[in-house]
């Protein structure tokens, strides 16, 4: 006959249960955890913003020469540098600390990828950020972009080349991005953790808009608008036009965005086209899958959609399990 197990013994193990890497990996991300967000630009910015505000104990990863440029961005007199669980790590120049570095990606739980610009996570960095052995990683989103090729082709080619250069148009970059999918979901399938991957088209906006009556419009959450200041300029200020009025936000499941086709030129700024992606909206899709299992091992696209209101927090959880 079996033996049997004595209270003591129990408890044992159900605590190196719950201090196993399959058990963290099982649960979504409570307020407090550690997250580490790296990637680049202003949708970095704003998903370690909106971590911090969300209450994650949040790490934001930045190279050296943009560090002042961030913060700029990162805070303002709501949400200010002193009350925010926000801590900027530089990752080169003279202010980086491999021991601090490396002990960061050791305990984050919560891991959020972002590039603003064309840019994909090498295995390099992979390996740093990722590592194979001695981190608690439980979840990692990822920002990627719509790999589908519809309505891209010349002439999203050619209004990027002339009116907006942000604008998404696949081409040679897609099979990077495919690449950068394959090894992380891999990696983390390898680590115990799960994945998800946020599918964004053209980044447009990004700030907390306008409080004045003509303006009327925008979200507290995002970006100070210093970052208004930064980037393509034009007589208007069309990311701020566009932050009071595409704060909607179609979430799908699956790679299922297209791009701005045929009136990519018309498009291209403040005007709200097929394939747009709110900024705010990406940053905030990538942190609330941190904590909503339906979120887990899954795509989503995230599309933005006329609206002077955004989704507030706890509406995304259903937004998550509700995506078709």
């Amino acid at each position: 006959m079996p033996r049997p197990t004595s209270p003591t013994a129990t408890v044992i193990r159900l605590a190196l249960f719950i201090a196993s890497p399959r058990w963290v990996a099982a649960m979504s991300l409570a307020p407090g955890s550690k997250v580490l967000v790296v990637g680049n630009g202003p949708v970095q910015c704003l998903a370690a913003r909106i971590a911090a505000i969300r209450g994650y104990d949040t790490t934001l990863a930045v190279i050296g020469n943009t560090q002042a440029t961030d913060e700029a961005v990162l805070f303002d007199s709501t949400y200010t540098k002193e009350t925010l669980p926000l801590t900027i790590m530089p990752v080169t120049g003279d202010d980086a600390d491999e021991a601090t570095i490396e002990s960061c990606i050791n305990e984050a739980v919560g891991l959020i990828i972002a590039f603003d610009n064309e840019r994909t996570l090498p295995e390099r960095s992979m390996n740093v950020f990722m590592p194979e052995e001695g981190g608690s990683l439980a979840h990692v989103s990822l920002m990627s972009r719509s790999l589908n090729g519809k309505g891209m082709g010349f002439t999203a080619s050619a209004a990027k080349a002339a009116a907006n250069v942000e604008i998404w148009a696949g081409g040679s970059a897609i099979e990077q991005y495919r690449d950068m999918e394959a090894r992380l979901r891999a990696r983390a399938a390898s680590v115990g953790a799960d994945a998800t991957i946020i599918r964004a088209g053209t980044l447009k906006g990004g700030a907390s808009g306008s409080d004045s009556a003509e303006d009327e419009g925008g979200e507290p959450t995002f970006l100070n608008p210093f970052f208004y200041t930064l980037g393509q300029q034009d007589i208007v200020n069309w990311r701020l036009l566009y932050d009071c009025k595409a704060l909607g936000v179609e979430m799908t499941a699956g790679d299922t965005m297209a791009g701005p086709g045929f009136t990519a030129a018309l498009t291209a700024t403040d005007r709200i086209g097929s394939g747009d992606s709110h900024r705010g909206a990406v940053a905030t899709a990538l942190v609330e899958a941190l904590g909503v299992d339906a979120a887990k091992g899954k795509d989503f696209s995230i599309a933005a959609k006329e609206s002077r209101e955004f989704p507030q927090a706890d509406a995304w959880p259903a937004m998550f399990v509700s995506a078709k």
